[in-house]
């Protein structure tokens, strides 16, 4: 396949870093300061053990890759959504951190175009075009909503296989999209509000972040989402066991007054919410809180 990796941070780094380096064709479509440095410079990908450069091809423009397979979305979310248009034939898929994607993704390109996905692992910005990983989970979930992206969803499964990241082909992974926002979208942006690591979060304020946890399960299945009847204190059990210090990039980013994820990932449920005909108290309270920072 030739893969088209449209974002060069720190997901877009590490995942077509790998990809690169076990030979798959990629190639970073990157704007500003990211291409000028890309132009010039290899990825430096950083773990607790070693520090290694690959080279990958960096463009300006997704027309510039018209030949792609598959178009990897890696961007951020920090404004209103403006999906590019695709290579003739390349398949779409979603990598963000944001319940809604999918969704705006199937209505503009149909689902027989769109691929869904999760990625799981603290990957860290250290600089323009370097990516640091924590050395714990690091994995890539997929899955079809159609049956004419099975195969492309099998190959970068394939293609994974080869590097340290564990993907996953999940047959349900709307579900798992919504079981990842009921802690990314959950711990970061109450960890931002009370300005405090997750070790703290899911102690001190385990109370609201079941809350909020609980909201997100009642806009999934107002969204005909199918989750588990123990899906809260799975979610629960899945962040006790995270590292005390983690802090998410939404909440870095709002501590350190960057744009942030805070409309795609908050935001994003209480629209998904809306769609679903539900009204979500103590997210709006968040989404307001934050909003006002």
């Amino acid at each position: 396949m030739k893969i088209a990796i449209v974002g060069a941070g720190a997901v877009g780094c590490w995942f077509g870093g790998w990809l690169a380096q076990t030979g798959q064709d990629v190639t970073f479509v990157a704007r500003g300061d990211r291409l000028q440095w890309l132009q010039q410079h290899p990825v430096v990908m950083q773990d607790p053990e070693h520090t290694w450069e690959i080279t990958v091809p960096v463009v300006a423009d997704l027309a510039a890759v018209a030949d792609a397979d598959v178009v990897l979305w890696a961007t951020k979310t920090l404004t209103a959504v403006e999906l590019p248009e695709l290579p003739s034939g390349a398949m779409f898929m979603t990598m963000q951190n944001s319940v809604e994607m999918p969704t705006l993704a199937q209505e503009k390109y149909g689902a027989h175009r769109v691929i869904p996905s999760v990625v799981r692992g603290f990957f860290t910005n250290s600089g323009l075009g370097q990516v640091t990983h924590d050395g714990g989970i690091q994995s890539l979930t997929s899955g079809s909503l159609h049956p004419d992206t099975d195969q492309v969803v099998a190959d970068l499964a394939a293609g994974l296989a080869a590097t340290p990241i564990t993907p996953v082909v999940d047959p349900s992974i709307l579900s798992d999209i919504w079981v990842k926002a009921m802690f990314v979208s959950t711990f970061g942006p109450l960890g931002a509000a009370v300005d405090q690591p997750l070790g703290v979060v899911r102690t001190q304020y385990r109370a609201s972040l079941r809350n909020l946890m609980s909201e997100v399960e009642l806009a999934a299945r107002a969204n005909q989402v199918d989750l588990a009847e123990t899906v809260v204190s799975d979610v629960l059990d899945f962040a006790d066991r995270q590292a005390a210090s983690a802090t998410s990039s939404l909440q870095r980013d709002i501590k350190e007054g960057k744009a942030s994820e805070l409309d795609a990932q908050v935001g994003g449920v209480l629209r998904m919410a809306k769609r679903g005909g539900v009204t979500l108290p103590a997210f709006q309270l968040l989404y307001d809180v934050l909003s006002a920072q």
